[in-house]
């Protein structure tokens, strides 16, 4: 399969390739054909909220730990430019949204970092985040 240009669709291909997963199983348990899911993924169709939560509530994902948030993060990083994204953080914050995360997010965003790790090149941009997550939010 050719590698997609979106970051959603290659995390997606990333994902089913490194747990021997097949497309048309994943699309079957989603209720669509493979070359539709395939669409999806090449960016020639957009996901839709009801398909991400299809995608996500298959086997593979969810035993795979890959969440909606995580899809739907993805899908922002297409939509949106880095730069975008980063405003849109600072004025959550300043309008206080940082206050109604769930009280386990900073240790569940912990364990994602640890988990999925960040490259060699990266690892004080890595530190810099755990020692964010690391303050008390309170």
């Amino acid at each position: 399969m050719k590698p997609s240009d979106k970051k959603l669709g290659l995390a997606i291909q990333l994902f089913l390739m490194r747990n021997g997963i097949q497309i048309e199983d994943v699309a079957r348990q989603m209720g669509i054909t493979g070359d539709a899911l395939s669409n999806l993924i090449h960016g020639r169709r957009g996901f839709k909220n009801d398909t991400l939560v299809k995608l996500a509530n298959t086997n593979a994902f969810k035993e795979g730990q890959f969440s909606l948030t995580q899809l739907r993060a993805l899908r922002a990083m297409d939509d949106y430019s880095f730069e975008e994204l980063i405003l849109a953080l600072v004025e959550y914050i300043k309008q206080g949204e940082i206050e109604r995360l769930p009280k386990d997010f900073f240790q569940s965003l912990q364990a994602t970092l640890e988990r999925e790790g960040f490259p060699p090149t990266l690892a004080n941009k890595k530190h810099a985040l755990l020692s964010l997550i690391q303050e008390d939010p309170s």
